[in-house]
């Protein structure tokens, strides 16, 4: 599978994101996968409602499975990030230009083992800065259109899976070599428009 799956033809905020996801693999060579839009997907497994991160994976279908791929603490997939877009999208209009903005939240999960290559480093402020620096440096990836500026960063598996339903977060899955952040912020894009 492509490392970064992005939409063909992507527009707006979803060209935003598939920027966003060149910049994080070709900054970070630890991270396997930088995964766009996640979906809420919801099933009722043993009487019990869950709601999964799910990113369209199209024909990189796991086990059969439908189009999409869970994007889970133990998804087996080595390290990986996905966004979670929230509502609402604002759009704000002045002289030449519109202007539409987003809650939006980047999570990255990651095996450390995978990431240092030993079994005990557990440096994860080494991390969040490597991911903050590519986030904050957009001119050198040539993201034009947009940003995403980060307001706020969580490490609690229960506030990086906010929002979802699943059994990986109630069973500490966030701990030693395993580990996690979500970066929460506004998504912005940005057009020119005529008057």
């Amino acid at each position: 599978m492509n490392r970064t799956p992005i939409i063909s033809g992507a527009v707006m905020l979803d060209r935003v994101l598939g920027e966003i996801q060149k910049g994080l693999a070709s900054h970070l060579d630890w991270l396997d996968y930088a995964f766009g839009r996640a979906e809420r997907v919801t099933s009722v497994q043993q009487g019990k409602r869950y709601v999964r991160p799910s990113v369209y994976a199209g024909d990189w279908k796991v086990d059969g499975a439908n189009d999409y791929l869970d994007m889970l603490p133990d998804s087996k997939i080595g390290n990986f990030s996905f966004f979670v877009i929230d509502d609402p999208q604002r759009i704000e209009t002045g002289p030449g230009i519109r202007t539409i903005t987003s809650p939006a939240s980047l999570v990255v999960w990651f095996d450390l083992r995978r990431v240092y290559g030993e079994a005990d480093n557990r440096n994860t402020e080494y991390l969040k800065a490597q991911i903050l620096g590519v986030l904050g440096n957009r001119t050198s990836w040539r993201l034009r259109d947009g940003r995403f500026e980060v307001t706020a960063v969580y490490e609690q598996a229960q506030n990086i899976y906010r929002g979802f339903t699943i059994d990986e977060v109630d069973n500490q899955f966030l701990i030693h070599p395993f580990g996690g952040f979500r970066f929460e912020g506004t998504l912005k894009y940005n057009e020119l428009c005529e008057i």
